[in-house]
C-alpha cells in the first residue's frame, strides 16, 4: 500500500476549548481516475490515489469487462492527469450512454478541479450570509445523532438533515450516503422548502461526491461528524461552501470559509423575549423526565409549584430546554442552575 500517496498536511481553522487557531492537519486525498479503454474514454472513478492498477483491474471485472488480467494487453497510468490506459486483446462494444464523461476546469488558478459533466451544470456557487456559532453547529450534530434511532439500532446507515441554525427540519436516512441526500433533497423539493440559508447535517465522510450533492441542493453550510477529503475542501473553497467536519463533543474542524462560523455573545436567559407559561415549561419538564436525576426533577417541580416570576419561568424553561442534548459538564452546569433556582423560588 503506498501510503504517502493517501494524504497531504493542510492548514485548517480548528475550534476548541473556546477559541479558534490555525493547525496544521493531515488530509486524505481523493482524485478522480479516468479509465480510457481500447482508446475510447469508459469510466471515470473517484479514489484514494494509491494502489490505482489494482483498482483498475478490479473494477473492469466488476463491470464485466474482463475476466482475467490475461485479458489486458497493456494497463498503463498517468497519475500526474489521472487516466488508466488499458488496452484489451479483444475488442468490446462501449455504450457511450451508460457513462458519465468528467469536465477539468482550473481551481482558482492553482490546480484542477474535476466534476461530471452534469454536476458542472447543476451544482450551485453558494451566496448564503447565514452564520453559525459553535454551539450550534455541535448541537445540530447532537441533535441528528440523538434522533436517529436505526444508526443505533444497526450501526449500518447514514444519516443526512436539513436545519436551520437553532433546530432540524427534515432528516432521512439510508444504507447509501448518495442516497440519504437524494432523499432529502427530494422531500424539500416535493414539499416546496426552501433551502436558502439553511444547514446540511451529514453523519458520513465529505467526500467530493458528497460536496458535489450539497452544491445541487443548494447549501452553504455543510457540517459534518467525520474528515473531508483534500479534492471536497477544494470544491467547497471554489463554490463557496463552508465544510466543517470532526464534529465530536464540543470540538470541530473547519476547512473552508471560515468566516461563516463565528462565537456570538450568549443572551442571558433572562432577556428571552418569548415569555413561557407553567404550562408550558411544565411540559418542557415532563419531557426531560427521564433524563434528570430524581432529585434535579424534584426541585424543578418545586419551582412550579411555588410562585415564580415571568423571569424565573423562562430561566427554568432553557435550563430544561434541550437537556438531554447536553454534554455531561453542560448538564450538571444545568443541574446545579436549577437547584440554585429553587432555592430561590422556595426561600
Amino acid at each position: 500500500m503506498d501510503e504517502l500517496r493517501m494524504s497531504r498536511p493542510r492548514t485548517i481553522v480548528r475550534f476548541t476549548e473556546g477559541r479558534f487557531e490555525e493547525v496544521e492537519d493531515e488530509i486524505v486525498l481523493e482524485e478522480p481516475l479516468t479509465v480510457m479503454l481500447n482508446g475510447e474514454e469508459f469510466a471515470t472513478l473517484v479514489c484514494t490515489p494509491a494502489d490505482q492498477r489494482e483498482l483498475v483491474l478490479g473494477f473492469l471485472a466488476s463491470e464485466g469487462v474482463i475476466r482475467l488480467p490475461k485479458e489486458i494487453r497493456k494497463l498503463t497510468l498517468d497519475e500526474s492527469k489521472g487516466f488508466a490506459y488499458v488496452e484489451l486483446f479483444k475488442e468490446i462494444e462501449l455504450n457511450q450512454q451508460d457513462y458519465t464523461k468528467r469536465v477539468i476546469g482550473s481551481c482558482c488558478g492553482k490546480g484542477r478541479q474535476f466534476y461530471f459533466q452534469n454536476d458542472a451544470r447543476t451544482a450551485k456557487t453558494s451566496m448564503t450570509r447565514q452564520t453559525l456559532s459553535p454551539e450550534q453547529c455541535i448541537g445540530r450534530m447532537r441533535e441528528m445523532q440523538a434522533g436517529s434511532h436505526v444508526f443505533k439500532g444497526t450501526g449500518g446507515v447514514h444519516n443526512a438533515a436539513l436545519a436551520t441554525p437553532d433546530e432540524l427540519i427534515v432528516s432521512r436516512t439510508d444504507i447509501g450516503r448518495h442516497n440519504a441526500l437524494d432523499k432529502l433533497y427530494g422531500y424539500c423539493l416535493e414539499n416546496g422548502i426552501s433551502v436558502r440559508d439553511k444547514v446540511l447535517v451529514f453523519s458520513g465522510r465529505l467526500s467530493s461526491e458528497v460536496l458535489t450533492k450539497a452544491a445541487k441542493i443548494g447549501v452553504g453550510i455543510v457540517l459534518s461528524k467525520s474528515a473531508p477529503t483534500d479534492l471536497a475542501i477544494r470544491m467547497a473553497e471554489e463554490l463557496q461552501i463552508t465544510a466543517v467536519g470532526f464534529i465530536r463533543g464540543g470540538s470541530f474542524n473547519v476547512y473552508s470559509h471560515a468566516h461563516r462560523i463565528q462565537i456570538k455573545e450568549e443572551r442571558p436567559m433572562s432577556s428571552c423575549p418569548i415569555d413561557h407559561t407553567p404550562e408550558d415549561t411544565k411540559a418542557k419538564l415532563d419531557s426531560q423526565k427521564e433524563h434528570l436525576p430524581a432529585i434535579v426533577y424534584a426541585e424543578a417541580e418545586s419551582i412550579l409549584q411555588g410562585t415564580p416570576d415571568q423571569e424565573q419561568l423562562n430561566e427554568l424553561f432553557h435550563l430544561l430546554k434541550k437537556y438531554d442534548l447536553a454534554e455531561p459538564d453542560e448538564q450538571k452546569q444545568r443541574e446545579q442552575g436549577i437547584t440554585a433556582l429553587a432555592g430561590k423560588v422556595n426561600a
